[in-house]
């Protein structure tokens, strides 16, 4: 049965995350630390950013086996394609094959990014929203198998199954924002970041996510929480 969303859900499930998640703070860390201008002057990131782009990866998944140095050559080659989609939000992204297919090209080089063959799925979606946040939304593998329906999924399947499903998401929360205030999406998503601490609704999508799926608590659990 397809669950009826509601924007308070959002709110609620990030005080949830918050709440069980103690590593919420090396997330609010990073995003203040970063230069977000670093990533779009050029494909040559200083490597502070790099550093301090891996340590909160890190930070995360003490597993991730992410080489700093071939990752900041990777960004080279991939960055004639991700800076078109700098200003880009998760809503206003158009996703037609021409762009999926971009995305998938971009996630499979990010994720290829250990010295071994090792296939880091769930980093690169962590490296691709630290990059630009308004657009990618993260996930893991618990995600994964509850969204797609299987845990081991590549760049493809985040591009043309995963992202279409959060974009579809996202504007639900968004429609139930607006029936009650008014308002479009731009100024709704605006409206639901600042009462969530400013994070973006990728973020928030996320973490509903992680408490759903990662953390198996259902959407009563959720909703029974007051503000």
């Amino acid at each position: 049965m397809k669950e009826n969303r509601h924007y308070i859900d959002l709110l609620k499930a990030h005080k949830i995350f918050t709440e069980i998640e103690g590593r919420w703070k090396f997330y609010d860390t990073y995003m203040k630390s970063k230069d977000p201008e670093a990533w779009f002057k050029s494909g040559d990131v200083p490597l502070k950013e790099g550093l301090l782009l891996f340590g909160f990866i890190h930070s995360w998944d003490p597993n991730f086996q992410g080489d700093l140095a071939k990752f900041l050559e990777i960004y080279k080659d991939i960055f004639p394609l991700l800076k078109d989609f700098k200003n880009t939000t998760l809503i206003e992204v158009d996703l037609s094959d021409e762009i999926k297919n971009c995305i998938s090209v971009i996630f499979d080089r990010i994720a290829m990014c250990p010295r071994t063959k090792r296939y880091e799925s769930t980093d690169a979606s962590k490296i691709l929203h630290a990059i630009i946040p308004d657009l990618f939304v993260m996930w893991d593998g618990k995600i994964r198998k509850a969204v797609i329906g299987d845990e081991e999924c590549n760049g493809r399947c985040y591009a043309f199954e995963f992202l279409p499903k959060m974009q579809e998401l996202a504007r639900e929360y968004l429609d139930s924002f607006i029936k009650e205030k008014g308002g479009d999406y731009k100024s709704a998503a605006f409206q639901i970041s600042r009462m969530a601490d400013n994070y973006s609704l990728s973020k928030l999508i996320d973490e509903y996510n992680y408490v759903r799926y990662t953390k198996r608590k259902s959407l009563t659990d959720i909703r029974n929480i007051s503000l």
